[in-house]
């Protein structure tokens, strides 16, 4: 290696860290809600239905951050439960509700507002180039289902 490398993986995590902070800050917390709830909400709203198990394989996290996500979300009024009334009754299907659908639509619209804002910072040129890179990097990441050997992260 030369004097002139530079690793990738600090700038990454550091941004990481501070996009996080910046998406809490600008995009959940003006409209009451946290990404791991926008994420069940997306997920429901192009799924009609689900199960709790299902949603969990699909968001990430753990059980049990996944059932306070929902009581969250079912307090608020953005989804419903239901019992399953066939088959295996302890099984709930979780749904968006209108008032769900509803925030979906305000959040779409804020996120959309603070997109604009933030990427008429950067030329066209420099959007399509950071697209590029972290849809690869995200590739990456997600087909290294195992993270135990982290030798993706010493290439």
């Amino acid at each position: 290696m030369t004097d002139s490398y530079h690793s990738i993986i600090e700038p990454i995590i550091f941004t990481a860290s501070r996009l996080e902070t910046i998406a809490e800050r600008c995009l959940f917390r003006p409209i009451g809600i946290n990404i791991s709830s926008v994420k069940i909400m997306g997920l429901l709203c192009r799924k009609k239905t689900m199960t709790p198990k299902e949603i969990l394989e699909l968001a990430g996290g753990t059980k049990s951050n996944i059932s306070q996500r929902l009581n969250f979300l079912e307090k608020k009024g953005y989804i419903e439960t239901h019992k399953n009334t066939f088959g295996d009754r302890r099984k709930l299907s979780v749904k968006l509700t209108p008032v769900g659908k509803a925030k979906l639509k305000e959040m779409q619209k804020h996120i959309h507002k603070v997109k604009l804002e933030l990427e008429s910072n950067f030329t066209k040129k420099e959007i399509e180039q950071h697209y590029a890179f972290f849809n690869k990097l995200n590739k990456l990441v997600s087909s290294e289902k195992d993270f135990s050997r982290c030798n993706l992260l010493s290439k």
